[in-house]
């Protein structure tokens, strides 16, 4: 094993590990709160939403600041075209395993699946490089960014989409919203805050008469509202409806929506991605579910005390109180809310995971597993495009008489001896003839047979050449920047052999 693969095995596990810790502490942390009363803030999220496209807005403005239009679009094709991999070849493997998942693992590890490849930004980072890839696709330049700009307007229109459509909701929502001023209701909301551990939370309580159940709409907390809508319930149905949004809320459920929806944008063109997207959501709201109902398995005696009327009930008659609320509010949902009941299309396995909840295991070593293998595959495919010669790549196009070659050595990585060629004309022709291509992806390309090191004067200065087996690098000593080609034939070091020998005495 290269030690790219290596590093990158060893920060994977790292990383993975971290996940399965932290999934497999806070369901611990769970059970020990309610067990001994600890203060600390119930609902936490396992995995963050909104970390893959900040680093997405940071990638493209950096690179427009530092970088330049041009080198910002290739590094965009390059990032872009990993994770579209990425995230379609995942999300294809999860749909169908998803009913065997679900079966056997807990709902909060089957919604911490949905959010892993959030941290595939990890794997765009230098000490994430691999070798080389596994497979290359080669491209033509002008096809591909003809169907990277028409990829692009789609993404930015699903997601320009998808944003407008949760404004349009929040402002309908909120609209003639007021707040709640009912001071029994207030009372159960005050203890249910206290029961979470909330400490002086931004977000508020409103009833409007926009919605038939109960939701949280709103990404940032002080921008946050519960609605309720317009209609009475009983005091234990409102503490299941409390509790369940401010699950929601201290998970932070509406960034886990803003990240889906982000992915289905850049996938727009994959029907799977729009699947996975419900199937998500579904997740999200059984997790949810799991957590609303854990303290009945955790109640003295099997008995819990219902927290609004300060009568007793068994765990089934509060689980099938439950399951009559959701089932009684189905309603709409849009843009990144979370809901008490937002579809009528997975009622029925929400019910009888209510119902019939069944041992399942934490998943937190599946959990940290997924990720090592999904982070450990990602790279492996690169997509060869923008083909020119090494006339126009190398030398600028430049004529003859406006280049010479100074310095030439030849070896391995390890080990170079200063070399003269016999046929500079030669040499010439034949980095010109070099089919030279853009390469997406990371590679350090090490395991070369052999390198050859060129020093040219230019007009414009000394140009720096490093030959290795499948990759030209270019280095303009004029500028600060360097280009890496790749080359789908291999250097021809036979031919190379005819033209360029030892320097006698030199190394």
């Amino acid at each position: 094993m290269s030690g790219e693969l290596l590093r990158k095995g060893l920060l994977a596990a790292l990383i993975g590990g971290v996940l399965a810790f932290e999934l497999f502490y806070q369901n611990r942390r769970d059970r020990r709160i309610l067990e001994t009363g600890d203060r600390s803030v119930r609902y936490l999220g396992v995995l963050s939403g909104w970390l893959l496209p900040l680093f997405m807005v940071y990638l493209v403005l950096a690179g427009l600041l530092f970088l330049g239009a041009r080198n910002t679009a290739r590094m965009v094709l390059s990032t872009f075209f990993d994770l579209l991999l990425s995230l379609g070849g995942y999300y294809l493997i999860l749909l169908p395993l998803l009913p065997f998942l679900r079966r056997h693992f807990s709902a909060r590890a089957c919604a911490a699946l949905w959010l892993i490849p959030g941290f595939l930004y990890m794997t765009q980072q230098s000490y994430m490089k691999i070798p080389e890839p596994l497979l290359v696709i080669p491209a033509s330049g002008n096809l591909v960014w003809k169907l990277f700009g028409i990829w692009l307007l789609g993404a930015l229109a699903v997601f320009l989409w998808k944003l407008l459509s949760h404004l349009a909701f929040r402002r309908r929502v909120l609209r003639d919203a007021r707040p709640v001023t009912d001071t029994a209701v207030l009372g159960i909301w005050e203890e249910e805050l206290h029961r979470a551990n909330f400490r002086k939370p931004r977000f508020r309580l409103v009833i409007s008469g926009q919605v038939s159940t109960p939701l949280t709409v709103g990404l940032f907390q002080s921008r946050m509202r519960v609605v309720l809508p317009q209609r009475s319930y009983a005091p234990e149905d409102l503490s299941l409806i409390f509790r369940h949004e401010l699950i929601h809320i201290g998970r932070e459920d509406s960034w886990t929506k803003f990240f889906l929806s982000f992915c289905t944008a850049l996938c727009w063109f994959n029907p799977f991605m729009w699947v996975a997207m419900g199937k998500s959501a579904e997740d999200l709201e059984l997790s949810c579910d799991e957590a609303v109902l854990t303290p009945l398995e955790a109640g003295p005696d099997g008995m819990e005390a219902n927290f609004s009327a300060g009568t007793e009930a068994s765990p089934g008659e509060l689980r099938r109180r439950y399951a009559e609320l959701i089932l009684q509010t189905a309603a709409d949902s849009r843009g990144f809310t979370t809901c008490l009941s937002a579809s009528a299309a997975s009622l029925r396995y929400r019910l009888r995971r209510i119902l019939h909840p069944g041992p399942r295991r934490s998943g937190a070593l599946l959990v940290g597993l997924v990720f090592f293998v999904l982070c450990m595959t990602c790279g492996h495919v690169a997509l060869a495009y923008d083909p020119n010669t090494g006339a126009e790549r190398i030398y600028g196009g430049e004529e003859a008489p406006l280049r010479s070659l100074s310095y030439l050595s030849q070896g391995t990585e390890n080990r170079q001896q200063v070399a003269c060629c016999r046929e500079e004309e030669a040499l010439f022709q034949y980095l010109s003839r070099l089919e030279l291509y853009h390469l997406t992806g990371n590679y350090s390309f090490p395991d070369s047979r052999r390198e050859c090191f060129f020093l040219y004067d230019m007009p414009q200065g000394t140009l720096g050449v490093l030959l290795r087996d499948h990759t030209v690098k270019v280095a303009p000593l004029w500028t600060s920047y360097a280009e890496t080609y790749y080359l789908p034939e291999a250097t021809d070091w036979a031919y190379l052999d005819t033209l360029i020998t030892a320097a006698a005495g030199r190394s």
